[in-house]
């Protein structure tokens, strides 16, 4: 019989292969024998993380530290599965943990300010930022770190001076050159901004509210440019009609209506200061295809009120809404709010992606349209799970740090893949005992 030395290093090189099922055997196996193998749990959770199970990868971790709370991968690991969680609470006690053991991990330092960011204390995540700059003083990271703050605090000449030094001792960071640009059009009396896309005009307001996408347009170029080439190649019919649920202030809108001369485009959108610049935006490109009917609705898996939730950060495409009895936001689903044939709907609504997919089991049945959708991680299991039901597939997965964007058809001819599911439970080496090969 092999050691267990032995024997972890050959599931440790399955691991580094992709056999991902042949490791997880010799892992589990291990564990049946010496249940505190640290090193195996923790791969373990590895694995299951690579396959999309980051409830079990976490699982594991935990497992993993309460064999050794001082097991820095295993913090590390289970930290950034917290974060795609979105559990940020935890995963700040794992990362401050991690400082504690190795206070010079400039890493770390990083990683805290960006779930202090995540939570909306911006000048505790400027603290941490300025702690690692004292061990580094040229991290560029950090420094950049710093000026998108300033940026969502509105001190915009400060953010200003911060990128323009990065981009003196490197002029070819990107990230600070895009954020830069951005900058100066909010500092600048003009708050429009005009690029060509495939020769056709495209002018969108820039406001300091909807960073992620203004920084893209301030660059010259649409948000999420790729998944929008990708419907307009894939979706099944010219001059589509098209649902936009979560329409914010009208990237894709613009994309659908102008790019794509969309038979119709009609936006859901519950946020008034969004549904203010989109109304702006669908101005400034003269389209006349925009239903603007629905317009004021959230919508979900049944009828009722929301209330409106800011985002700490004060970013437009990260507001929420949450069920309440008393709230002034009026829920449907897509099945009542939209009553004709269509043949794409986008969705995008910050986590009630699968609330939202329910509530659209007739359309989806009935009209067959194409999806393109935004999930977190979270919820990605049960976008597998709901597909089954209406025999849908993934076409392409556009992968992000905390989601991943899907596009979705109707499965025709085709049959759907696979999914890789391993169903072992931590009791599986529990009180067994096999032999180690």
């Amino acid at each position: 019989m092999m050691s267990i030395e032995k024997s972890f290093q050959i599931a440790l090189n399955y691991q580094q292969n992709e056999q991902l099922q042949e490791a997880e055997s010799i892992y589990l196996q291990i564990l049946a024998v010496q249940r505190n193998h640290i090193e195996s749990i923790s791969n373990l959770g590895v694995i299951y993380k690579r396959q999309g199970d980051i409830e079990k990868a976490i699982e594991f971790y935990r497992l993993a530290l309460s064999f050794d709370s001082n097991y820095e991968i295993g913090l590390s690991n289970l930290a950034n599965c917290l974060m795609e969680l979105e559990e940020f609470n935890e995963a700040l006690v794992c990362f401050k943990r991690l400082v504690e053991i190795q206070p010079d991990s400039l890493n770390t330092l990083r990683q805290i300010g960006a779930v202090l960011i995540q939570k909306g204390q911006l000048d505790e995540a400027i603290t941490y930022f300025k702690t690692a700059l004292e061990k580094l003083p040229t991290d560029v990271e950090s420094h950049w770190s710093i000026g998108n703050i300033l940026v969502r605090q509105n001190r915009l000449f400060e953010a200003r001076d911060i990128f323009t030094n990065i981009l003196q001792l490197h002029p070819s960071h990107v990230n600070s050159q895009r954020w830069l640009s951005f900058v100066n059009h909010l500092l600048s009396d003009h708050h429009q901004v005009a690029f060509d896309y495939q020769e056709t005009a495209i002018n969108f307001e820039i406001t300091g509210k909807n960073l992620g996408v203004e920084i893209a347009h301030t660059s010259g170029h649409f948000y999420e440019l790729a998944e929008l080439e990708f419907i307009d190649k894939n979706v099944k019919v010219k001059n589509p009609v098209i649902v936009d649920v979560g329409a914010n202030t009208g990237n894709h809108l613009v994309y659908f209506a102008k790019v794509m001369t969309a038979a119709k485009v009609i936006p859901i959108e519950f946020h008034p200061g969004a549904i203010d610049l989109l109304k702006r935006n669908i101005f400034l490109n003269q389209l006349s295809n925009v239903d603007l009917s629905k317009l004021g609705y959230a919508v979900g898996r049944f009828p009722g009120k929301s209330t409106l939730v800011e985002h700490p950060a004060g970013d437009l495409c990260l507001n929420e809404v949450v069920a309440s009895a008393t709230g002034e936001i009026e829920v449907l689903p897509l099945d009542e709010l939209v009553q004709e044939p269509i043949d794409l709907i986008k969705i995008d609504v910050e986590g009630l992606e699968i609330d939202v997919l329910e509530g659209a089991k007739k359309i989806l049945l009935k009209y067959q349209p194409d999806v393109i959708i935004e999930v977190r991680r979270v919820n990605q299991k049960r976008l597998m799970n709901f597909l089954e039901t209406i025999s849908y597939r993934v076409l392409r997965q556009f992968d992000y740090w905390k989601y991943s964007n899907f596009y979705l058809q109707p499965i025709r001819e085709l049959s759907q893949p696979k999914q890789l599911d391993s169903q072992v439970s931590l009791d599986f080496f529990r009180g067994k005992s096999l032999e180690i090969f």
